[in-house]
Order: structure tokens, then C-alpha cells, then sequence
């Protein structure tokens, strides 16, 4: 079963608190973040932030969010429990992704048209240093122990946590986009945003940092999300309108399930049974039930 819930204009990063409660999905066409109330399915509140806010990601205490602004070369603090912004850090040009390490210990943010990863140090809430990457870096994700971070540029950068470093860099498809991890750390999942027909998901084996197979998917894919189980893989194909839903086990799409115009992220539920997916020209979040 599919559903929407009606969020702010051009909406483009979506991501749940960690007790499931509520979802955050930026406006970049209102300079708001939507508070989903879970529960009833139905946006609560508007939190204003920087401008142009692209991506979102809690604190694993579900204490904080972090907002990139793009345009505003900013990251927006919320405090979750009054639905304020507490703080806003400057970072480099054009911030796209965020994620914060497990431990909760630090946020990376990609700069776009910087080339640079700003490292946040949560608890004090101040710019630590400043990682040089690759051209265009779009996306981020730790790897769940915490030793190592993807970022998503013209290739995909592996740093080292520890030292801060870009230690290698791994070839995928064209224009990569999104990255995810499936929650045993073995496996990461990258759309090729593409070109010229070709729109690809690249599986990265973990351990030896190369490409073991390449997965078609829609028209455009953007951002990919994997089940809390590690069984399946959502991708959203922005020029499709579709979510291709890829089994993990055998690596082949098993379903394309049709959403709002212009899907660009996707998040599942901490317990997993429903994914939410922003979509950008629609200006809804659409709610896909597992199972469907």
C-alpha cells in the first residue's frame, strides 16, 4: 500500500528519528524542515532553517538534527525535543549530505562546489577540520562500526575516520549519487544518477573496496536506502517516479513501485515496516507499506 502525506515545497532529504516518532524532510523551496508526526501520518510543524536545506540527519540519541543549507554554506542545529534550531555552524560552499558517526561523536557534511567534507564535533557543536575530496561530493554515509565514511563525489572517497584522511578511492558507475551500507558493514550500495541510458546501482564488497556487480534500476537514480533487516535495497529513480526495491541476497530488482514526480530520497522506519520518499516536484513524501 502506498500512501502521501503533503510536506513543504520541494522536498528533498528525508530522514526518521531514532525512536520512529517523528520523520524530518527538508523544503528546499521554503527554506522549512517538515515535522512528520509518525503516528498520524500528517506533517505537524515547520521548522525554519538556512537557505536552500537539502539534507537532514539525527543524532543516534535523537537529541539534535543536523540540516545542510546549500545555499547558505550552513548547518542548522535543531534541538528535536522543542522543534528549534539552536545553532547554525558555517561550513563550506554548497553543503549537500550529512550523516553523523554512529557513536554520535561527529558529523560529516559534503561541500559541492568546495570539493571539501567538513567534520563537525557534535558535542561541542563547532567546525573541527576540513577534508579535501573529490569534484562535486553529493552524498555521505558511515560505514556502522564507525571506522570509515563514502563520500559519494566523482568517485567514491573511503576516509579513515581516525585520521581523517581520503585512503582510497573506488571507481563506480557515471554520476554517482547516494550511498548506503547494509547493517552488517559488508556491503554498500551506490546509484549512478547516469547518462545516456545508462542508470546503474554499483554494490561495493566492504572489506576489499572493489565493485562486485552493477544493478540496473529506473531512469535517474538518486538516493538508495536499505531495510533495518539488510534484506532489501530502495532506490529512488527521479526521472521513473519509481522506487526500484532490489534483494539483497540475490542482487536483482524484484519490484518498481510507483511514487510522486521526481522521487529524490528514501528512508525506512527504524523497525522497517515502511519507507518514506520525498518527492520533489510532487511536493509529498510517499509512504510505501512493506510487502508492496
Amino acid at each position: 500500500m502506498t500512501s502521501t502525506i503533503r510536506v513543504g515545497p520541494n522536498p528533498v532529504g528525508v530522514a526518521f528519528s531514532p525512536d520512529g516518532s517523528k520523520a524530518y524532510v527538508t523544503s528546499h523551496g521554503s527554506d522549512t524542515v517538515s515535522v512528520v508526526d509518525v503516528a498520524s501520518g500528517t506533517a505537524s510543524s515547520a521548522i525554519p532553517v538556512g537557505d536552500a536545506p537539502t539534507s537532514v540527519a539525527f543524532t543516534p540519541d535523537g537529541s539534535k538534527a543536523y540540516v545542510t543549507n546549500q545555499i547558505s554554506g550552513t548547518v542548522s542545529v535543531v534541538d528535536v525535543a522543542s522543534g528549534t534550531v539552536t545553532s547554525t555552524i558555517p561550513v563550506g560552499d554548497g553543503a549537500y549530505g550529512v550523516a553523523v558517526s554512529p557513536d554520535g561523536s561527529k558529523a560529516y557534511v559534503t561541500n559541492n562546489r568546495s570539493d571539501t567534507v567538513s567534520v563537525i564535533k557534535v558535542l561541542s557543536g563547532t567546525l573541527t577540520s576540513t577534508i579535501p575530496v573529490s569534484a562535486i561530493p553529493r552524498n555521505v554515509a558511515f560505514t556502522p562500526d564507525g571506522s570509515k565514511a563514502y563520500v559519494v563525489s566523482s568517485g567514491v572517497n573511503v576516509i579513515d575516520v581516525a585520521s581523517g584522511t581520503v585512503i582510497s578511492t573506488i571507481s563506480v558507475g557515471q554520476n554517482p549519487f547516494g550511498v548506503a551500507f547494509t547493517p552488517d558493514g559488508s556491503k554498500a550500495y551506490v546509484t549512478n544518477f547516469g547518462s545516456s541510458g545508462t542508470h546503474t546501482v554499483s554494490v561495493i564488497d566492504v572489506p576489499s573496496g572493489t565493485v562486485r556487480s552493477t544493478i540496473p534500476v529506473g531512469s535517474g537514480p538518486m538516493n538508495v536506502a536499505i531495510t533495518p533487516d539488510g534484506s532489501t535495497a530502495y532506490v529512488a529513480n527521479y526521472f521513473s517516479h519509481t522506487v526500484s526495491a532490489i534483494d539483497v541476497a540475490s542482487g536483482s530488482v524484484t519490484s518498481t513501485i510507483p511514487v510522486g514526480l521526481g522521487p529524490v530520497d528514501v528512508a525506512f522506519t527504524p523497525g522497517g515496516s515502511a519507507a518514506y520518499v520525498s518527492s520533489n516536484t510532487s511536493g509529498v513524501v510517499s509512504v510505501i507499506r512493506q510487502g508492496t
